[in-house]
């Protein structure tokens, strides 16, 4: 006896077994109850959502009510044929033979003279018990154009025993003139979790049972499609079980997917900033046989399921996991924050793009697991700057009001002393400029993020205004710290000293060096075309190059 597949098995036979399409069921279901049923359907959505599904369901609501329980039987219920004349018209219906049900593959149907003869068959009369003629076209937006056009009429004024239902995966694709005869239903993709209850209650009825973490990596990999789901665990059912359950084993196995251990491990590689083991547990994934697309793509997911638990906590339905493994992703995710995991998110798309076309992919990937093992470091300086204020703080506070001292009993009349407030607690003594800036370095710890502090000197300090210059040999620094770097370092130094900080840079004070005598005599005319080309100003803007010699291209000069 020949095996049918679990996606075909497990088809929809009632109403309310068509998963995540309520609405559109209910809809349908209350237009037979009141008799408003169109000439003309259009399902429209993604593959395995429940189209076809529905298509075949409405017409046996239409020819065989008797067969559906959900569905609303008829004022005139005698005038069907008798119940098992209408099972057997609904079992031909479901297997897509009958022969008043005609199912057409529009992408092999698509000529116009297949067109022609559909409106001739129109035409004729429902055969046998039935009372009527339904048209399910799949796939309609592959008709040719001249199709289309032979149908508008038929479409908008068909006999009254015709119904027809279109569906499309691509809505966009049917021609306007088209859609405005139909009555248009959007079947959504179906969530996550609703896959994964219903692949729980058909593994139940086949006898098998499963992890349930590798039930939700299952309905995950369906990405909305309950066909495609179906389709995945008959082929984890078929691919075997270890110690008579199925496991995410078996399914990384299956498909060739990166081992959620080893990811977990690399990510807390990258949470703990260990290059060395980041790149250790890369290279044990690539070596499992995982594309470096794949990996990333894997990666990618878990970073964003950390994001995601990290933002809305681990009762979030925002995360597709068994409970058992978000909570351990929870725990993960406290290890980051949301700024960390967004910059290492934008890495990992970076990397995507940039490896398509490298012929050095495998250099890109190392370099990106490296900054993504210090993006934690580096992906939020004013959480660091706070981090450092908090501390500072600490050392600052005022020092401890004395305790008031008692009155002696001996003498009543005595006034006692005034009680001693924190106000009137003498301030501490004010910080020099030298003395600040040894604590904003020491606040700034190892830091990569605020290793550029290290390049720029204290010149003074005056209220609230605080003036630095570039170490000798770093003129570049001036344009590297801009004003947001300006105004991070002005909050942390007012978290110090307790009060608002204006941070200004100023250039150091060099004596001016001559410029080089041009070897060959350059007039100004030159030397200002050749400080306009373009190139010439980037490198201006950034280096503030000195002009030694210009020549025309291709000729010699021993000036570099």
């Amino acid at each position: 006896m020949s095996y049918t597949v679990l996606a075909r098995r497990y088809r929809s036979t009632r109403f309310n077994q068509l998963i995540g399409q309520e609405p559109v069921a209910r809809t349908l279901i209350n237009a037979i109850a009141t008799g408003r049923v169109a000439h003309a359907y259009l399902f429209t959505g993604t593959r395995g959502v429940g189209k076809t599904s529905m298509a075949r369901l409405f017409a046996r609501a239409l020819n065989a009510p008797a067969t559906i329980p959900d569905a609303p039987q008829p004022e005139d219920a005698d005038a069907f044929p008798p119940d098992d004349v209408q099972q057997r018209m609904a079992d031909a219906i479901m297997r897509g033979d009958d022969l008043n049900v005609i199912e057409i593959d529009g992408a092999s149907n698509n000529s116009v003279d297949q067109a022609r003869q559909l409106i001739a068959n129109a035409g004729l009369s429902p055969t046998g018990q039935a009372r009527h003629k339904i048209y399910i076209i799949d796939e309609v937006h592959m008709l040719s154009t001249a199709a289309f056009n032979a149908l508008l009429k038929t479409m908008e004024e068909p006999p009254a025993h015709v119904k027809f239902i279109l569906c499309t995966t691509e809505a966009h694709k049917v021609p306007a003139t088209i859609q405005s005869r139909c009555q248009r239903f959007d079947f959504r993709n179906i969530a996550t979790g609703r896959i994964a209850e219903h692949l729980q209650s058909v593994l139940a009825d086949e006898g098998v049972e499963a992890d349930e973490d590798a039930v939700w990596q299952v309905a995950r990999l369906a990405n909305g499609s309950m066909r495609d789901g179906l389709s995945l665990l008959d082929r984890l059912i078929a691919a075997g079980q270890v110690d008579g359950r199925i496991t995410a084993q078996t399914l990384e196995q299956m498909l060739g997917l990166p081992p959620q251990e080893l990811i977990v491990l690399l990510v807390d590689a990258l949470a703990g900033g260990d290059v060395s083991a980041a790149l250790a547990n890369t290279e044990a994934l690539l070596s499992h046989g995982v594309a470096q697309d794949q990996l990333i793509e894997t990666l990618v997911e878990r970073l964003r399921q950390l994001m995601l638990l990290g933002a809305c906590g681990d009762s979030s339905e925002l995360v597709d996991m068994s409970d058992d493994a978000k909570a351990a992703a929870a725990e993960q995710a406290k290890r980051f924050d949301a700024a960390g995991l967004v910059h290492m998110i934008a890495l990992c798309e970076n990397l995507q793009r940039s490896a398509r076309d490298s012929s050095s992919s495998r250099a890109l990937l190392d370099a990106t697991v490296v900054r993504l093992a210090l993006a934690e470091k580096m992906a939020d300086v004013t959480a660091l700057l706070s981090g450092g204020a908090t501390t500072q703080k600490k050392n600052v506070t005022s020092p401890p009001v004395p305790p008031v001292p008692p009155v002696p009993p001996a003498a009543p009349a005595a006034p006692p002393p005034p009680t001693v407030s924190r106000a009137s607690t003498p301030p501490s003594p004010p910080l020099s400029a030298d003395e600040l800036w040894q604590q904003v370095i020491e606040a700034t710890g190892n830091k990569p993020a605020l290793s550029w502090l290290k390049g720029m000197q204290v010149v003074s300090l005056q209220g609230g205004n605080l003036k630095l210059t570039v170490a000798a040999g770093q003129r570049d620094m001036i344009k590297f710290v801009n004003d947001a770097r300006r105004q991070q370092l002005a909050e942390l130094v007012g978290s110090i000293l307790g009060r608002r900080i204006r941070v200004e840079v100023a250039a150091r004070d060099e004596p001016a060096v001559e410029p080089a005598t041009p070897k060959r005599g350059v007039d100004a005319e030159g030397r200002k075309k050749a400080m306009e080309l373009p190139l010439v100003k980037q490198l201006d803007q950034v280096f503030e190059i000195t002009l030694i010699d210009v020549r025309p291209n291709g000729e010699e000069s021993d000036n570099v």
